[in-house]
């Protein structure tokens, strides 16, 4: 691998991604933290499971997250930039110590429940297939996207933490019918909020790298965010499917409940997915007609 020029931006390892890594192990840390801390004080197989269900998209969000985030580093180290085998096989052993650290983490949380260990698996598997999506090219924007990504996780625990104050702001009013309209009214501006965000994080981070990128770096940059959501909300379907059998054995109204959950976290993934791209679009857009 040639040597960049010294004080020269460097393709490869893009300058922030150590940090961008550090946030998101951070941000996986927090989520397994929340997700322990509500599964643990759960009395019954049935409510632990239930739990676990709603609970494992957050955490493979975070996974995948930090998954990239090392495999970027892992790239920029050790892998031949010619190779896109060697690119992809160091992003994957890279995005491994997350996929691990989130197979501990759900293994703690879920130790007594059933399925426990095809739940884990699917938690490392997400690491590794994060850490090979930084194999893309160019480098700087799966970066930039991740650093994207840790802002729209980020507003989403915040939201969750005031989510009782949020929803009474947004018109609720103690009836069923009030909070169900409060509530998808905060859900919708958390989307839109997140992703315009997310684009807006992951274009600042693109322009401080200091490269010269076209314009689709910048749309692949800000559609990361929602992308990786989508792809971790797959993988959480897919892991969820042994709880959702066991929830519907208890009650067939708390499985369609939590299969419910599966058409918002795809509209959220998709609005954060468009959002973000079309965000970075308009800033490098408004950035190129200045330089003209």
């Amino acid at each position: 691998m040639a040597e960049p020029v010294v004080g020269s931006p460097d393709e490869w390892r893009p300058a922030g991604a150590l940090i961008v890594a550090g946030l998101a192990l951070l941000l996986l840390l927090l989520t397994l933290f929340s997700a322990w801390t509500v599964i643990s004080g759960a009395s019954s197989e049935f409510l632990i499971t239930t739990l676990a269900a709603l609970v494992l998209p957050s955490i493979l969000v975070a996974t995948v997250l930090a998954g990239a985030a090392l495999g970027v580093v892992a790239i920029g180290r050790f892998a031949d930039p010619a190779r896109v085998r060697s690119r992809v096989l160091a992003g994957a052993l890279g995005g491994l110590p997350a996929g691990l650290m989130s197979l501990g983490g759900t293994v703690a949380a879920y130790h007594n429940g059933p399925s426990v260990a095809f739940v884990a698996a699917v938690a490392a598997v997400t690491g590794v297939l994060g850490g090979a999506v930084a194999a893309i090219r160019p480098i700087s924007s799966v970066a930039a996207g991740v650093a994207g990504g840790v802002t729209v996780t980020a507003i989403g625990l915040l939201v969750a933490y005031f989510q009782n104050d949020l929803v009474d702001l947004f018109g609720n009013q103690e009836t069923v019918g009030t909070m169900a309209e409060a509530a998808a009214r905060l859900q919708l501006t958390t989307s839109i909020v997140s992703g315009v965000l997310g684009g807006l994080v992951a274009y600042v981070f693109l322009r401080r790298t200091g490269l010269t990128l076209p314009w689709p770096a910048y749309l692949l940059a800000g559609a990361i965010p929602g992308g990786l959501e989508l792809a971790a909300t797959l993988l959480g379907w897919i892991g969820r499917l042994p709880l959702t059998g066991i929830i519907k054995d208890y009650s067939s109204f708390d499985a369609q409940i939590v299969f419910n959950r599966l058409p918002e976290q795809v509209n959220h993934g998709m609005i954060v997915f468009f959002a973000g791209a079309f965000t970075a679009m308009i800033a490098v857009g408004r950035t190129l007609r200045r330089a003209s």
